[in-house]
């Protein structure tokens, strides 16, 4: 009999790889005991002897960061099973990522995960709430609280998936100074960190304490050319009896029409003729080519880098003065983060009009002429026509890559008071934090006016010369036309003041119910202002780029007890009210949008069944507006689509012939499309519930068990329709495309990226974490396993203005470009003896149905049947495996030697298109680094 393995293969692999950890004597993440103390745990405002409560919140010490081996903040956080949708750093290669990386609760959004710093809001990656993790620096973090229960009334209604807190460290600390290098067996992406940081003093004895750290990281770039899974997108194999082969397809998925040399369309009153001159005059496409109808496309993915360069340097401090016998104590925090990303995409994918000009030397006589079809009437019609012309579709390879560098400064400045007043606790504090982001062009760009020059004076031919073999002088031409400075700067800053007070109101059979009071104030600005080159639109096929400078106040006060109602049964409950003002830009002085007002609440009860046996439920709701930027944006170029499609307009003029998209002269021609990001002030606020039930369970001492099952429904979600459910059907996202007016005066079909309110989403599952911890006399074991089981994700796509259907990701590329995987889990095992220490852990995630090509895309081939069929791969689950040994070789010097996929495991084969310009996997789910080896050396004084 066969064994049917399907959607929990993933658990039966976590199990047994738990036991074979164990009998190895090898933990990651494993939670570590730590002392009674009374202190804030994440979701709630009341301190505590921290404990289980009755929310869900996944405890993480320095201790567990150290041994999972992670070099920043952002690979600690996505390699957790809770985390899935976030942005992870491979998107700003093309992918729209920006340079940030995100956190992402139970899939449900980055945007819907609140992060905070010693639990308090920073100032956004954006004009929402989404938090650029590289801004937090990894070598100050002393604990990180997760907190995967969503709706927090204490922090705001918007953390609706749940709350990331990471913790710095305080007070009295060793001098510590900590290096590491990291090199990858194939070559490319090497990684330099070193980071220092001592504290001094102590609240109590000497009346005051104080921490600082700094430290220094490096990532090197990693290139297509460096991994054989990913240096071309001419991608082909087979799948069962089928073929597929992405250069043969209906349009060239994973190829550009924008080539080196360049192929042109002539538009005339006919239809339009498209042809590579060079496949003309030579019979065949230049290197690095591919022939797809009558053109030779570019394979632009062998040109792209994977993973693009890091720099970070990040400066943290803490500190406490003790105001006498007063009872009272000044707090200050001081956080800065100097992070540049450097991304190299594709050479400049130039298009531009060839001038009309019949000398026997001009570029039209000698490479379009001779080859326009007899009976074109082009050069008749385009002394009258503007709708007449030739269009030239041009890879600026020789400018080199499309070079741009996310200069991210961050600045995060904490001032407050604490102390006690008669029987109440009370707190006030002063935030002001700020981002400023800079679009930094380092390469690649050309500017429109310089570059036709060239072109109209003969100082550079397009057409001659395939790719490398342009002349040095044409080079020094071509180069002499780029722009290279700040295209743009956006600053976001927030200013925030808060209030707490507590104290045990009265007594209960349980003990003292304790009650917390506390208001909030924030007012965040984001600025964008673009560079004269970016406002006038010089950059060849840019529009002008408009300045805005939004603002938005909220305003928020909460309550929050809890209540021992008996010995083994705690009731907590919050509520709280929320008002966010409309959306102001003092560019314009019009304001957007409307204020939103609402009350949420959370409650929650904790029942110590058993003395081994701890249940918890509770129940919330949550509320969020757009971001400033969807309610009142003005409409910016967004690049252009992630995937190549066909042109939409043969099926818009069957449903509408009348329609204004078929004005003669608009460009749509198959490829990638342009994409234009518009706004939407009418958007409603989002409203969500979210409920969860669990257990923690530990029937001996060396074994725990936590369950919990989580539930989150918003309603009025916020969310674009992704680019493949556009392009498949443009007649019923028609008010989703639109046109893009280039100061030249061409027109080309556009994708409009617009948030609606989208109707509503559902996800739901299992958080389970399963530890063993004993003390083997001559060593100390722990193992631990733990996952996320996502049950429900489904969400809603638009039939029409007011109907919907469900759909959903889960196990398979859905409608939103994304995967939701049922199956994310963990496991790890340590043993210590003596003077070392050795860690084994696992990272596994299901496999899942790829993206589905259809018929007319003829992407799959039926050898049997001769001819395309519609289908997609199935891409197979993703594990790997680590390895570290530390040694504490003095007392307070270690070293520690790893190892990352120990088994060199490929990235699986994808045919994605959205998630950045890398081709053959899909970089959001698995990583290009391959086998890598890395020695640190901690040093205490």
């Amino acid at each position: 009999m066969k064994l049917k393995v399907g959607r929990h293969q993933h658990l039966m692999k976590a199990l047994i790889s738990v036991v074979c950890l164990s009998a190895t004597g090898v933990p990651a993440l494993a939670q570590s005991p730590q002392a009674l103390e009374e202190v804030l745990i994440t979701g709630s405002s009341i301190k505590r002897v921290q404990a289980e409560g009755p929310l869900p919140v996944q405890t993480f010490t320095q201790q567990d960061i150290e041994r999972s081996g992670v070099t920043s903040v952002t690979d600690f956080i996505q390699q957790l099973p809770a985390m899935q949708g976030f942005t992870s750093l491979a998107q700003s290669v093309g992918g729209g990522g920006g340079g940030i990386t995100t956190a992402s609760l139970h899939d449900v959004g980055e945007q819907y995960t609140l992060v905070l710093l010693n639990g308090r809001r920073i100032a956004p990656a954006n004009s929402g709430t989404t938090i650029d993790l590289n801004a937090i620096p990894l070598s100050a973090i002393e604990r990180v609280e997760v907190l995967t229960d969503g709706a927090s009334a204490v922090y705001g209604a918007d953390a609706i998936a749940g709350v990331v807190n990471f913790i710095l460290k305080q007070g009295y600390q060793p001098l510590t100074m900590d290096a590491r290098v990291k090199v990858l067996e194939y070559g490319g992406g090497q990684q330099q960190n070193f980071a220092i940081s001592q504290g001094w003093g102590g609240l109590q004895s000497k009346g005051y304490e104080l921490f600082l750290s700094a430290s220094l990281d490096k990532t090197n770039r990693l290139k297509s050319t460096d991994r054989e899974f990913a240096k071309t997108g001419l991608i082909s194999g087979q799948y069962g009896d089928l073929i597929y082969s992405l250069p043969d397809s209906a349009y060239g998925i994973g190829l550009s029409s924008r080539s080196i040399p360049p192929n042109v369309t002539v538009y005339s009153s006919g239809a339009p003729v498209s042809f590579s001159p060079y496949y003309k005059l030579n019979s065949k496409c230049p290197t690095g080519h591919v022939l797809v109808g009558s053109q030779c496309k570019f394979d632009y993915t062998s040109s792209v880098e994977i993973a693009p360069e890091l720099e970070r340097a990040a400066i943290f401090g803490s500190g406490k003065l003790k105001l006498g016998d007063s009872g009272w104590n000044l707090f200050g925090e001081l956080a800065y983060a100097d992070v540049k990303t450097t991304t190299r995409i594709a050479p400049f994918p130039g298009e531009f009009n060839l001038p009309y000009d019949t000398a026997p030397t001009s570029l039209y006589s000698k490479y379009v002429k001779p080859y326009i079809p007899s009976g074109n009437d082009f050069e008749t019609c385009q002394a009258t026509d503007p709708n007449c012309f030739v269009l030239v579709k041009y890879r600026l390879y020789e400018l080199g890559n499309r070079t741009n560098e996310y200069a991210n400064n961050s600045l995060h400045l904490v001032a407050g008071i604490e102390g006690s007043l008669s029987a109440w606790d009370l707190s006030g504090t002063a935030t002001l934090s700020t981002q400023t982001v800079k679009d930094n062009y380092l390469a690649g760009y050309p500017l429109e006016a310089a570059f036709t020059a060239a072109l109209t004076s003969g100082a550079i031919d397009p057409f001659q010369y395939p790719l490398g073999t342009m002349p040095a002088s044409q080079v020094a031409a071509l180069r002499g036309t780029q722009f290279i400075g700040t295209f743009s700067t956006d600053k976001i800053n927030m200013l925030g003041l808060s209030g707490n007070a507590q104290r045990a109101m009265f007594n209960l059979p349980g003990g003292d119910l304790i009650a917390s009071f506390g208001a909030d104030f924030r007012k965040t600005g984001y600025k964008s202002t673009p560079s004269s080159v970016a406002a006038a639109g010089q950059i060849l096929f840019d529009e002008p780029m408009t300045a805005f400078d939004l603002s938005r106040d909220n305003l928020g006060a909460y309550a929050e007890v809890l209540a021992p109602l008996i010995n083994k049964l705690d009731l907590a409950g919050a509520v709280r009210l929320d008002s966010i003002s409309g959306v102001k830009d003092k560019a314009s002085g019009v304001t957007s949008g409307k204020t939103e007002s609402a009350a949420t609440y959370k409650v929650g009860a904790k029942y110590q069944a058993l003395d081994t046996l701890l249940l918890r439920a509770s129940y919330g709701t949550g509320f969020r507006t757009a971001s400033m930027r969807q309610i009142a944006q003005p409409q910016v170029n967004f690049g252009v689509t992630g995937g190549a499609y066909a042109c939409p307009l043969p099926a818009i003029a069957a449903s509408n012939p009348s329609d204004p998209l078929l004005t003669p002269g608009y460009i749509c021609d198959d490829g990638q499309f342009e994409v234009l990001q518009v706004s939407n002030s009418s958007l409603k606020p989002e409203k969500s519930k979210q409920w969860n039930v669990g257990l923690v369970w530990e029937p001996l001492d060396a074994v725990s068990v936590g369950l919990n099952y989580w539930s989150v429904e918003i309603t009025d979600a916020i969310s674009s329709i992704s680019e493949e459910q556009i392009f498949d059907d443009p007649v019923r996202y028609r008010s989703l495309l639109g046109v893009k007016h280039k100061p030249t005066g061409s027109n080309y079909i556009a994708m409009l990226d617009k948030p609606i309110n989208l109707g509503a989403t559902q996800n739901q599952g299992l958080d389970w974490d399963l530890s063993f911890k004993k003390d083997l006399g001559i060593a100390k074991l722990t193992t631990r396993v733990s996952g996320t089981y996502l049950d429900v994700s489904r969400y809603t796509t638009p039939l029409s203005d007011t109907e919907y259907e469900w759909t959903s990701s889960l196990g398979k590329y859905g409608a939103n470009g994304s995967v939701s995987f049922p199956n994310v889990i963990t496991a790890s095992a340590t043993i210590e003896y003596g003077s070392w220490e050795h860690t084994l852990s696992m990272k596994s995630r299901d496999g899942y149905k790829d993206i589905q090509y259809s018929y007319d895309e003829c992407v799959f081939y039926d050898p049997n049947a001769d001819d395309c069929v519609a289908a997609g791969l199935d891409v197979p689950s993703y594990t790997t495996y680590d390895w570290s040994t530390k040694w504490l070789f003095e007392k307070n010097t270690s070293l520690t030697f790893a190892v990352e996929n120990l088994f060199n495991e490929e990235p699986p084969r994808s045919l994605q298109t959205s998630a950045s310009h890398a081709m053959g996997y899909d970089p959001r789910y698995a990583s290009p680094y391959m086998r890598g080896f890395s020695l640190a050396l901690q040093k205490k004084f």
